[in-house]
């Protein structure tokens, strides 16, 4: 085929969750359903005869122009602000949600146009290593808000009637969310703070992202941070207005 060299971005959703952080090389075992398919699609490319191509497994990717990493949680810190609430989220702050900047997601595609070896796997995470924990209490001090978790006991009880569970709290957040956008007499937005059942299982997304290292890159932005989160916020607020 006439391409130099095809790039896709699958997810590090693919890898079973554990306390290990996945390498290139772990155990495959999709969680979600995007996860599912982008693995499917995977394997689909290595079937295409003469196809250059090269497969980037990133974390959770934040930052301007995000809308499904770390928004729908920044959304809900802004509702809880709002309600003047306590946030409660499921199991403890110890559930691994590790990052990677959307900047170094873009680094990291182009570079590996260049340097990446043909028919490779390359994960992407910076070296933050962060939780649940981590990521709360950054968006807890944008919004000044207070938090808690139901921890492992409650979150087990709840995982019984999980999908009644997380429809209740997305009613909860999507009513005032609706609010606050007519104060600024906001019609339509892409935006929302519905979180998807699945991105609440007790799974952990604990990534390796230093083989790519190898090649030559650098990661730019090590962790997340509250000027990071901060600068996401406000992005949405002018795209909004």
């Amino acid at each position: 085929m006439s391409v130099k060299k095809f790039i896709e971005v699958s997810t590090a959703q693919v890898y079973d969750s554990g306390k290990v952080a996945s390498n290139e090389n772990s155990k495959l075992s999709p969680w979600t359903q995007i996860a599912k398919y982008k693995l499917h699609g995977e394997l689909e490319l290595a079937k295409i005869p003469g196809l250059c191509y090269v497969i980037i497994r990133p974390a959770i990717v934040y930052g301007i122009g995000d809308r499904l990493g770390l928004t729908p949680r920044l959304i809900v810190g802004a509702v809880y602000a709002h309600l003047k609430e306590k946030m409660k989220l499921l199991w403890t702050k110890d559930l691994r949600m590790n990052t990677v900047h959307v900047t170094d997601v873009c680094r990291g595609i182009w570079h590996l146009s260049e340097h990446g070896q043909v028919g490779s796997v390359y994960n992407l995470a910076d070296k933050g290593n962060m939780s649940q924990g981590k990521v709360t209490s950054l968006i807890s001090e944008i919004f000044n808000t207070n938090y808690d978790y139901f921890g492992t006991v409650l979150s087990n009880l709840a995982r019984i009637h999980l999908t009644e569970a997380v429809q209740e709290s997305n009613e909860k957040h999507m009513a005032p969310w609706s609010e606050m956008c007519a104060i600024d007499n906001i019609q339509t937005t892409p935006l929302s703070p519905f979180i998807d059942q699945e991105l609440l299982y007790n799974r952990s997304l604990s990534v390796d992202g230093s083989a790519i290292e190898a090649t030559g890159f650098q990661y730019f932005i090590p962790e997340p941070t509250v000027q990071l989160l901060r600068e996401v916020s406000v992005k949405l607020l002018q795209w909004l207005l």
